[in-house]
């Protein structure tokens, strides 16, 4: 007559336990890191594509005039889409940065505090690493600046958060004043480097920072009798690089991409977040 209870009561542990197991299992692919440490300029969700405001081959852009004569970096932004209209843009905003306030700042765009959240979306509620800042449709007419007090350079990694209509939410990751990218300081990193570019042409020097990213890349013709190559440098004038007609967004190889019947090599994105490039024609690339 004891026999059902105990069963019962077997079966309601034994399902609790499976539940636990299950919830507390980390995911095949725990141990992968989800996106790269390097911020890139452009992000696309669904229906909209966010593409970053640069001057030359700078971003943030330091000290504009929107910042009224204020030491500032100027985070600007376009945002674009042919199916949906955005009615909020929000951007993630570390807590180590500080948003200028009025009138660099419009006072129609809201700034939320730590752990508060935006009051529409409940984006980055509770957070105390990084705030939210919110633009409406009618101020950013497609384009949106965030303007940090001082130097913010180089960039972390910003969530945009676009609501269009009362239900569309969605976001991308984009270079930003968002949190910045950590690194082990104890890993080795080059700080020199040279390469064999342009199809064998060239013969580039490559110099990194202290996270091991490119930081400046210099070339000479590897043919010191070679009076016909240029090795000349250079960086897309949008921040973005072509292939044809398609923008190269994943450029990881440590030799970066050659193309033009091997007459230019590129390095990036993502390191550098900008592309870099060695052609041996001007203009490069």
């Amino acid at each position: 007559m004891y026999m059902r209870p105990l069963l019962e009561a077997a079966i309601v542990v034994l399902g609790s336990v499976l539940a636990f197991s299950a919830a507390s299992a980390p995911p095949a692919d725990a141990n992968l890191i989800p996106v790269s440490s390097t911020p890139p300029l452009m992000c696309t969700t669904k229906n909209f594509t966010v593409q970053a405001i640069i001057a030359a081959t700078t971003f943030p852009v330091p000290n504009t005039a929107r910042c009224n004569g204020k030491p500032c970096s100027d985070y600007g932004y376009l945002i674009s889409s042919m199916t949906s209209n955005a009615d909020h843009i929000l951007f993630a905003v570390s807590a180590t940065q500080l948003v200028l306030p009025p009138p660099e700042t419009p006072a129609n765009v809201a700034v939320f505090g730590l752990g508060a959240g935006d009051n529409i979306t409940g984006f980055l509620a509770f957070s105390q690493h990084e705030y939210a800042m919110r633009f409406n449709a009618a101020v950013t007419r497609g384009e949106a600046h965030v303007l940090i007090a001082g130097s913010s350079s180089p960039a972390g990694l910003t969530t945009v958060v676009i609501r269009s209509g009362a239900k569309q939410t969605e976001s991308c990751l984009i270079a930003g004043p968002g949190a910045a990218a950590t690194r082990d300081k104890f890993q080795p990193v080059f700080e020199n480097q040279t390469s064999l570019v342009a199809g064998g042409k060239c013969i580039a020097h490559l110099s990194f920072d202290a996270d091991g990213n490119i930081s400046d890349i210099t070339a000479q013709p590897a043919d010191p009798n070679d009076k016909i190559s240029e090795c000349a440098v250079g960086s897309p004038e949008t921040g973005v690089l072509m292939i044809g007609d398609k923008p190269l967004r994943n450029n990881t190889s440590p030799h970066g991409i050659t193309f033009g019947d091997g007459t230019t090599t590129c390095y990036g994105p993502p390191i550098p977040s900008i592309p870099k490039c060695i052609c041996t024609r001007k203009p490069c690339p």
